[in-house]
This record gives structure tokens, C-alpha cells and sequence, in this order.
């Protein structure tokens, strides 16, 4: 059953509104099966007199149900960085949502601070899983914060003493990096490999394959031809397999680009070709 959040609407003294981002990161592919990732939320106009004081929230999102590969999906809350009290409670699946409804409600002065610190305060680590043995390969997460319409997500604040909706959802966000990651064979390669992008050249799309030999942080940057970083593709933990990922640089203008895998000391850089 989802929690409905109630506030107060009598007169107070109120401190300063506070704004924040609300960012789903760091998704991590520990199984073909399984997917990872956090919730964090970062106070953005912080000061020592005007603190956040954190009341309740309740997250909810949508996805793609095909990149379930036919599988039944479980989600699960598997860590948090709010006391037990004030953690999302009920993850559930209803068709293309996944669901988080709202904690209980403690009281002003008894909410825990959110923190003005990057990457902000941890609300909930999740943990994403198919009964299908992984993932699709083709289809895509189309993961998207629901911020309208029926039950969506909602954040609220203790403001002087009154519980209050500040909810933004402008400023709420999706790190996307890792979604694009494909892993294709759960076969343990026998050493880290980065193959050539194909297909090359490319206009816009084009997909890059790479072994992974152990559980390790990897990172693949693209730079362009003066050695510029233009963008980060992965920067994340994976497990041992074969994965692809699939790069779309119709922002970028035609021309020679670098991109380098790094993963546990292991380096190797690649040139591809942009021709629109």
C-alpha cells in the first residue's frame, strides 16, 4: 500500500526554502542478472543557518519493461544512508513503474540533515534483478524519474516547524552513463580487451565492445585529436564478461576521436571516426 504524506498549513516562521537535485547514479551490472544503483539527494543552497531537514520522500520511476528479457523482475532496497525510521519503504513493480513509497513521518526537529557535500546524502541503494539470467541485450532501461501524474515522486522538507513540499522536478536526474552497457556473454574472458568500434565510421551511433576478466572499476573516455576529454562513457564497477556499449555522438562534428578503456592498471586506446 502506498504512503500518502500529509503536511501542515498553519502559520509559522519559516527559515529558507531548500533546493536541491535528486540524482539516480552509480549503476552497476554485478550479473547478467542484476543491476544496482543509488539514490542520491544533494542540498544545493546550504548554509550553517538554513539546513534541510529532511521529512519524507517517496521515489518513483519508469522504465522499459522488455529490458526484463521476459524474466520476472525483482527490486529490492539493499542499503541507505537515512536512518531506519526515515528510508523508503514497499519497492514494488506496477507495469513500467518501480516504485518507492514514502516513510513515516518523525517529526520536525527529528528529521536527519541532508547533506550540501557532492554527491549529497545517500536515500536508498537499490537492487534490480530478472528471473531471465540477464538482462536484454537489445532492449534499452529507459530509465525516467516519474515526476507527474497519479502517485510520482514527491520530496518534502521540515520548514520551521512545518512539514513542507518542495518538490522540483527540474531537479531531478538520471546519470545515464552505465544504462547504455550491454553485457553479452557471461563467460569469464581470460584477459581485459578493448575491441574497435564498429561500425567505423559512424554517423551518429556506434558500439564498442570490451572484455572484462574480474570484478573491476572501469572507465572508457572519449577524447577527441587534442587530446581533450569530450566525454565519459563508463565509470563504474562490473563484472567478469563481455559487454558493449553503445555511443551516440550526434552532439560531436565529424572528425577523428580516441576513446581509452582503464581497469585495474590495464589501459588501451582506440581511434574511430565521426563522418556525417
Amino acid at each position: 500500500i502506498l504512503f500518502s504524506i500529509l503536511f501542515l498549513t498553519s502559520s509559522y516562521s519559516f527559515t529558507q526554502t531548500p533546493t536541491y537535485t535528486l540524482t539516480a547514479k552509480n549503476f552497476m551490472r554485478p550479473a547478467p542478472d542484476s543491476l544496482a544503483f543509488d539514490i542520491y539527494l544533494l542540498h544545493t543552497n546550504g548554509t550553517p543557518s538554513d539546513t534541510f531537514q529532511y521529512a519524507a520522500g517517496q521515489y518513483f520511476f519508469t522504465f522499459n519493461p522488455g529490458f526484463a528479457n521476459g524474466g520476472t523482475l525483482s527490486y529490492k532496497i539493499v542499503g541507505s544512508g537515512l536512518p531506519q525510521a526515515l528510508q523508503p519503504r514497499n519497492p514494488s513493480i506496477s507495469g513500467s513503474e518501480l516504485r518507492l513509497a514514502g516513510n513515516a513521518l518523525v517529526g520536525a526537529g527529528n528529521g536527519p540533515t541532508i547533506s550540501a557535500s557532492s554527491p549529497g546524502t545517500l536515500i536508498v541503494k537499490m537492487s534490480l534483478k530478472t528471473s531471465a539470467g540477464s538482462f536484454s541485450g537489445t532492449e534499452a532501461f529507459n530509465l525516467a524519474w516519474k515526476n507527474s501524474t497519479g502517485i510520482y515522486t514527491r520530496i518534502f522538507a521540515y520548514i520551521g516547524n512545518v512539514n513542507t513540499e518542495v518538490t522540483t522536478p527540474s531537479t531531478h536526474f538520471i546519470d545515464t552513463a552505465t544504462i547504455s552497457i550491454s553485457q553479452i556473454s557471461a563467460l569469464v574472458p581470460v584477459e581485459y580487451k578493448i575491441f574497435q568500434n564498429y561500425p567505423n565510421p559512424f554517423n551518429p551511433s556506434t558500439n564498442i565492445k570490451f572484455n572484462i576478466p574480474k570484478l573491476s572499476d572501469v572507465r572508457i573516455i572519449v577524447f577527441d585529436v587534442t587530446g581533450k576529454q569530450v566525454e565519459e562513457l563508463v565509470n563504474t564497477k562490473l563484472a567478469a564478461g563481455a559487454y558493449e556499449f553503445k555511443w551516440n555522438a550526434a552532439k560531436y562534428s565529424s572528425g577523428a576521436y580516441f576513446y581509452r578503456i582503464q581497469a585495474e592498471g590495464f589501459i588501451e586506446t582506440k581511434r574511430m571516426v565521426l563522418l556525417k
